[in-house]
């Protein structure tokens, strides 16, 4: 759907893209994408980023095209620390989950980059935010600004806030045609200390409002999650209340998977691909519908689908589960 896109797919694209970077690589298939249906020139990019890229900078066409995904690698990894460690979490006891057609391409040294010792790429992940449009439950933010202090005062008016908005949730929920069983609140409150410019999110248990010492505590730990310091007696300043409605949309249960009978099976080709420092590497390219369940893939391997291609750094293991979900344990 690229226009003109990358280099490589001959659509009229100028300018040395990330694709073009895999492609050089062997990490995307120099042939064919789509299994197949669509055509790969990996000669054209090849040419251009050697032109544009690495004879300018008196590089090799593999340290420039490397150099290309490390700069992506970082790009993303400054993003992900963002919502993870300077949020005050410790971003080792997550596993990074990967989708898009090119999530996989660059999720292991990402994970590797941020210190996540566990890669979780779901089924077809090329097309899991279609999916997801289907499968999800309906929502909406009910939002109603007070601008009220911590005080009880405050928190009666808080009280009366969010009895208004769960009237305004169910009644959407009802006009959308959902059954009352099927429906869901859920609420959150905006506060910050007073003299500050940014608020934080204390979520309550469902609808159930706390008591207001309950909620300073818990805004208080908020705050030091978020910011690494409290300002015990400053007054805390209720700034929104919010209510999220839910409809709970039914689901076809998840279907196993059959999977192939042995890695070896699974194999389609083997070629060369550029891997940090252990360079050119021969390297077998599986087909992901095939992998067998619950057996290790040991890289460095890639594995090509219709929508996504998975690559899996040397050192690194993947399992393709039931559920045909690949999990890569990039510490073993």
């Amino acid at each position: 759907g690229a226009v003109p896109g990358p280099i490589a797919y001959n659509r009229g694209g100028q300018v040395v893209t990330i694709t073009d970077a895999h492609v050089v690589l062997g990490r995307l298939n120099p042939v064919a994408l789509l299994e197949g249906r669509m055509a790969v020139h990996a000669r054209q990019a090849r040419e251009a980023l050697e032109a544009q890229i690495a004879r300018p900078l008196g590089l090799s066409v593999e340290e420039a095209a490397y150099g290309i995904l490390r700069i992506a690698n970082s790009n993303m990894a400054r993003a992900v620390r963002a919502v993870s460690t300077e949020r005050g979490h410790d971003i080792r006891k997550f596993a990074l989950c990967a989708f898009g057609g090119a999530g996989g391409l660059h999720a292991a040294e990402l994970a590797r980059d941020c210190g996540i010792g566990t890669l979780l790429i779901p089924q077809e992940p090329g097309t899991m935010c279609a999916r997801g449009i289907l499968l999800s439950d309906i929502s909406m933010d009910f939002v109603q600004t007070l601008m009220a202090h911590a005080t009880a005062n405050g928190w009666t008016t808080v009280q009366q806030a969010l009895e208004i908005l769960a009237g305004k949730a169910r009644a959407w929920l009802s006009s959308e045609g959902v059954n009352d069983s099927d429906q869901r609140l859920s609420a959150v409150i905006d506060a910050r200390y007073q003299g500050q410019n940014f608020e934080i999110a204390v979520p309550l248990d469902g609808m159930q409002l706390m008591p207001l010492e309950a909620f300073v505590a818990a805004f208080s730990a908020a705050h030091v999650r978020e910011y690494g310091y409290d300002a015990a007696g400053r007054p805390v300043e209720i700034v929104n209340c919010r209510v999220r409605a839910t409809g709970l949309v039914p689901r076809a249960p998840l279907a196993k998977v059959e999977g192939g009978a042995s890695v070896d099976g699974a194999i389609k080709e083997r070629r060369k691909v550029y891997f940090e420092g252990s360079g050119w590497v021969d390297t077998p390219i599986l087909r992901r519908a095939l992998l067998p369940v619950d057996t290790p893939v040991y890289g460095p391997a890639v594995i090509e689908e219709m929508s996504s291609t998975t690559v899996v750094l040397p050192g690194q293991q993947a399992r393709a589960d039931e559920y045909g979900n690949l999990v890569v344990n990039l510490n073993i």
